[in-house]
């Protein structure tokens, strides 16, 4: 599970419970996939003892981040023996700068150990591993990428092997014994392993930084090696702890004392989360880093979905990182179909992604949603040019949502649900083309152009959903039609949100309290998808499902309700503030992958509209986005 992120928007690598190097993307958070494994291990020269730094080996560990700042912190505690592991990104060099610290009760002589096992461009085979004798450095490639590891001190001995093939395990057993054999390069399978002699003290060892430069080349690995090392390599780490710290300070970002220290830490976070799953090459958005889900649904979620990227986009914008929010529009511009639409996910470089809906691909949601995104973005950059830029895509996505239409009842045409699941006219996605109509009649005002189009096709589709959607007998809106289906189903709250009807009418008050009443769950709270829903469990709830419910608490007058519902939320975070995408309905674990960029960015939205609330409390609904 990943417990710690830390990211450039280029490089993204990920730790787990152990503090272990788990996931190394590059060129693009989510793509590729570069690392197969990664471990500490200590030699006891005295006792002639060795140990794996794991939890499993008897160290205890702990983990978090320091305040306001990027790096990954771990400290592992065994028999007195303590270890410091600090992990950077650094801002603007694709490099990873990790510093061990190691400290004993009374002098001691051990050896530090490093392996790395590589899956480059997501293939463990084909891949070299070899010690560069002049540069001291070791180095991983395969094909145009290139893995660059050298240190301060240098490296006490080196080793170079392979795993997998062959009946090896890899090059990390070279170690148990306290000294290395490995050979100087290895191809295939390779791995390597490399070793520092140090002495821990009460106040601490020396330092052991080990740096890791990722190019496309042997030359751009080499000339960024050796800028480091013929300045000041610390300099490196002060950079990026720096950076970061100015980074997130600059933001401006506020929460409301009421809601307590752990929503202001999980709030940061989450800054950071949406920063580090934007790619700043390409401009998309990633669902999760996490690659979990590959053993349990043989996929994961390093795509870019456009209505978890367009919502996502809306939070960087009200977060202050309108920059990202600009690159994400035009990663879109690059992805859309020709007939307007966007289809069903993309992989992070921008080719069309692995999917099980058939063709045309369509969540016709997802196509709006980046419509609705696109006007979000201009009403906090106020950027008319780029607004301009981006008018070919939006009119183009606005007469496809104007023409794709249901000829018997006049709504959006069918497509799959939001979920993913079911193939029908879903309300949820209904109001998502209303909303991202009137929104470009918006733009289209802005530009000079006639909105005339699309005000009359919100129209009529506006007045078909009062028709068709609403069931006056039972005083609530269905989920979908074609075929009908009247389980609840918390993606309405989400269609409220959009306007389907505003939050003073009968119908919205209904909804909320139907939700409320048949999702809640009872055992360890919080909102689930929908009626019998068995994805990972059976009606387990969502945080982004638990948030909206906050949200239309607010616009009901209730915030009290509503501040419940997103401490609910903070107290499901992981010691390191990451949100999964939902609990576990009977333990209240997390289920699925973590961290879930959409779920932080829903924590981010909500809470600046409680703080916008509590601060100045009206009796009409707030802002719509």
């Amino acid at each position: 599970m990943i417990t710690l992120l830390t990211g450039n928007g280029r490089l993204l690598l990920t730790l787990n419970g152990d503090g272990e190097w788990s996931q190394l993307f590059f060129p693009h958070p989510g793509h590729f996939q570069h690392l197969r494994e990664a471990r500490l291990g200590l030699w006891d020269v005295q006792a002639q003892e060795f140990s794996w730094l794991r939890r499993e080996a008897g160290w205890k560990m702990s983990q978090g981040y320091p305040a306001a700042g990027g790096a990954c912190l771990t400290r592992a505690d065994k028999d007195g023996v303590d270890v410091e592991i600090a992990d950077h990104t650094h801002p603007n060099h694709d490099m990873v700068i990790r510093r061990v610290v190691v400290k004993a009760p009374q002098p001691r002589d051990m050896r530090l150990f490093a392996y790395h096992s590589l899956t480059i461009n997501e293939s463990m085979y084909q891949d070299t591993a070899y010690f560069n004798e002049a540069t001291h450095s070791i180095v991983h490639y395969k094909r145009q990428q290139y893995f660059e590891f050298f240190a301060l001190p240098r490296f006490a001995d080196q080793g170079c092997g392979e795993h997998t093939l062959k009946g090896l395990q890899g090059s990390w057993v070279d170690a148990e014994d306290g000294a290395l054999e490995g050979r100087r390069i290895s191809h295939g399978a390779a791995d390597s392993i490399v070793q520092w002699n140090i002495t821990a003290k009460p106040e601490g060892s020396d330092p052991v930084r080990l740096f890791m430069a990722v190019g496309k080349d042997a030359a751009a690995t080499g000339r960024l090696r050796q800028f480091v090392t013929t300045g000041n390599p610390v300099r490196f780490e002060r950079e990026a702890a720096r950076y970061w710290s100015n980074w997130i300070g600059r933001r401006g970002l506020r929460v409301p004392e009421d809601l307590g220290e752990a929503a202001r830490e999980l709030y940061v976070r989450s800054v950071f989360v949406m920063r580090n799953c934007t790619s700043s090459n390409s401009g998309s958005i990633i669902a999760s880093p996490d690659t979990r889900s590959l053993s349990w649904g043989g996929d994961t979620y390093n795509y870019c979905w456009w209505r978890d990227a367009g919502y996502i986009s809306k939070a960087m914008d009200e977060a202050g990182l309108t920059e990202l929010s600009n690159k994400f529009l035009r990663f879109a511009q690059k992805c859309q179909s020709d007939d307007g639409s966007f289809a069903h996910r993309f992989f992070p470089d921008g080719s069309f992604g692995s999917t099980w809906h058939p063709p045309p691909f369509l969540q016709v949601d997802q196509t709006a949603t980046v419509i609705s995104a696109a006007w979000h973005h201009f009403k906090h950059r106020g950027d008319l040019d780029l607004l301009l830029d981006l008018w070919p895509m939006l009119k183009n996505a606005a007469n496809f949502l104007t023409e794709f239409r249901d000829p018997q009842t006049n709504l959006p045409g069918k497509s799959w649900d939001l979920w993913e699941e079911r193939h029908g006219i879903h309300t949820y996605s209904v109001a998502a083309v209303l909303h991202a109509l009137e929104r470009a009649a918006r733009i289209a005002e802005e530009l000079g152009k006639d909105p005339v189009r699309w005000r009359q096709a919100e129209d009529e589709m506006r007045a078909a959903a009062m028709k068709h959607l609403w069931d006056e007998q039972h005083g609530h809106f269905v989920r979908s039609l074609g075929p009908r289906d009247d389980k609840a189903d918390a993606s309405l709250l989400l269609a409220l949100k959009l306007g389907l009807v505003p939050w003073q009418d009968v119908k919205a008050h209904q909804t909320v309290e139907r939700i409320e009443r048949k999702l809640w769950n009872k055992q360890v709270g919080g909102v689930a998808r929908y009626e019998n829903d068995q994805y990972y469990g059976h009606e387990n709830p969502w945080i982004i499902c638990t948030l909206w419910l906050a949200e239309a608490k607010l616009n009901m007058g209730d915030p009290g309700r509503a501040r419940e519902l997103i401490q609910w939320c903070v107290a499901q975070a992981s010691p390191t503030q990451l949100l999964p995408e939902q609990v576990d309905g009977r333990t209240g674990e997390a289920a699925s992958v973590t961290p879930l960029t959409w779920s932080h960015s829903t924590f981010v939205d909500v809470v600046n509209k409680y703080r916008d609330f509590v601060e100045q409390p009206r009796s009409v609904s707030i802002r719509r986005d």
